[in-house]
């Protein structure tokens, strides 16, 4: 799934407090020690990569949207690539470590995206994730299911590829809140990719609807940062079939 028609907008609707993502960065610079390689699948504009680069990372960044490329790009990201996760454009064991960050549940065959990372992934796969759902997303999506339409289902996040495949390490990260006004606004422009989908009368009632149950206030997410070893990913993808 591209995400060019929100390129523009990403940074300011998925961004995370500045203090959060530098904790963030300084957990995936410790974890990164040791390993000289790092391809980050579904780059997009580059939040991580970017940081990690400046870290002294040799970070490649992949991403099949051309204007979310050119966003990294803008902000002094290098070493980025136009590609898809299915195919990927590199040898076997090209990297050390790859980072997948809110990728797999826009890919509807994950598992292929999963072989191809760890074709071309020699030790580790990392994630940032939330523990806890964003509360807005969730009441959107009971929304429309009791108005009988049945949301469109891809691929699995990596939040939910740890009850698969248990990962080798877990790391707290920070919590922090979130405006609920700013997050509505943010809904209400479709901004995320669950929402593309839905008829426009629809998603106007669910708005209003929305905006009745939550009108102020903050909530709460939390970060954590997943590690799985290569081989209990290949583990996974043996004993599973693929379609």
């Amino acid at each position: 799934m591209s995400f060019d028609r929100v390129a523009e907008a990403y940074d300011e609707t998925r961004s995370l407090p500045s203090e959060v993502m530098k904790r963030i960065v300084r957990i995936l610079v410790d974890e990164l020690k040791g390993y000289k390689t790092v391809l980050d699948a579904g780059v997009g504009t580059g939040r991580y990569a970017k940081p990690l680069q400046d870290s002294g990372s040799d970070v490649v960044g992949l991403d099949v949207s051309s204007k979310m490329l050119r966003r990294a790009a803008e902000k002094g990201t290098g070493d980025l690539l136009k590609g898809d996760v299915y195919n990927l454009p590199f040898k076997g064991s090209s990297f050390d470590v790859t980072i997948s960050a809110s990728l797999l549940h826009l890919v509807k065959d994950w598992k292929k995206a999963l072989i191809e990372i760890t074709r071309v992934t020699r030790d580790l796969l990392i994630s940032v994730v939330h523990k806890n759902p964003n509360p807005l997303s969730e009441a959107y999506t009971e929304l429309l299911r009791k108005s009988g339409y049945t949301p469109q289902r891809r691929g699995i996040s990596e939040w939910e590829l740890k009850d698969i495949a248990k990962p080798t390490k877990v790391i707290p990260g920070p919590t922090y809140e979130l405006s609920i006004k700013e997050r509505l606004t943010y809904l209400n422009q479709r901004a995320y990719s669950h929402q593309w989908d839905i008829p426009e009368d629809l998603h106007k009632q669910i708005m209003r609807e929305l905006k009745k149950r939550f009108n102020k206030g903050v909530f709460c997410r939390e970060a954590e940062v997943l590690i799985w070893r290569m081989n209990r990913l290949e583990d996974l993808l043996q004993q599973t079939p693929v379609c």
